[in-house]
């Protein structure tokens, strides 16, 4: 056999182990990789699973996404999307008195597809009790938010305190879903006892005046009475306001805040749960949009401050 022959046989040889080798080699760093991801998915979902029964939803949702990204199984991500859709119903069901979309978001995860068993469970629950507040709060606590609205707007303060301290007294009012409406019905309460104290002072005043009055001469009478009525004008007007009281260098009076209160009901647009704080903070919004009095508020400005977040 010639010399050049079998050096083409070598050659070839070599070549074929030398191929065999990088095969192995590769298979083998493939089949670690697979390991390696399997186990990191199979890590994320048991601690998503974990979160889901402590209640974290956030966190549940992250580590699906997380095991999703490790190995995309069309069950890691089902599972995320009920996560989801559990976190922003409890959060917005919690922080806001949108329980019409808080509930629909419990309905989507409850009629998740290939959905975490006990997540569906658990958000069957949170579905029976988002509708047991929306009920209480449609049919009981936003009739007597209009009707403390109502009194305020006709100067009966009594009226409107005893409304807002009847709501605050409702059996179920401390339960986690109410704490937006807690929040702001503490707020409206407290602007209708100052209002309350401020007509009880100036009833007070007037009375004294006027027993003052009937002991003097008329010229002096006249004058007190005029004075009276200048300090009473000047009270009213910057009363009921808060730290955050401006829009575009203005203070918001009391009168201001009714006023806006006011033309949201004009638009269609409810201010039942709204605080004054709220009402103010909507205003500054529509200034920033350009609409600078209260009569050029939109519902676009209304509907664009409630999704930044009320």
């Amino acid at each position: 056999m010639k010399r050049s022959t079998i050096w083409s046989i070598v050659v070839v040889a070599v070549l074929a182990l030398g191929g065999a080798g990088a095969y192995f080699y590769s298979s083998q760093q493939k089949q670690s990789q697979e390991q390696t991801a399997s186990s990191s998915y199979s890590s994320h979902m048991q601690a998503g699973k974990e979160a889901v029964k402590a209640k974290k939803y956030s966190q549940a949702a992250d580590e699906f996404d997380q095991a999703y990204q490790a190995k995309a199984t069309p069950q890691a991500k089902n599972y995320q999307a009920q996560a989801e859709n559990l976190a922003d119903s409890v959060k917005l069901a919690k922080t806001t008195v949108k329980y019409a979309s808080a509930l629909n978001l419990a309905q989507k995860a409850q009629e998740q597809n290939g959905g975490y068993n006990v997540m569906t469970s658990q958000a069957k629950k949170l579905v029976k009790q988002l509708k047991a507040v929306k009920d209480n709060y449609d049919s009981e606590i936003k009739p007597l938010l209009n009707k403390a609205a109502k009194a305020m707007e006709d100067g009966n303060y009594d009226s409107a305190v005893s409304t807002y301290s009847s709501i605050l007294d409702l059996p179920y009012i401390n339960g986690a879903y109410y704490a937006k409406v807690r929040s702001n019905v503490k707020d409206l309460l407290k602007e209708a006892k100052s209002k309350q104290e401020d007509s009880s002072s100036s009833s007070s005043s007037s009375d004294s005046s006027s027993k003052s009055s009937r002991k003097e001469s008329s010229s002096s009478s006249s004058s007190a009475a005029s004075s009276s009525a200048s300090s009473s004008s000047n009270h009213t007007e910057g009363s009921g306001t808060s730290n955050n009281d401006k829009v575009g260098g203005s203070t918001v009076t009391s009168r201001d805040v009714q006023q806006i209160r006011t033309r949201l009901d004009n638009l269609g647009e409810s201010t039942a749960g709204w605080s004054p704080q709220d009402l103010i903070n909507l205003f500054n919004y529509a200034y920033q949009q350009g609409h600078t009095t209260i009569d050029s508020i939109t519902k676009d400005d209304v509907k664009g401050y409630l999704k930044s977040g009320k």
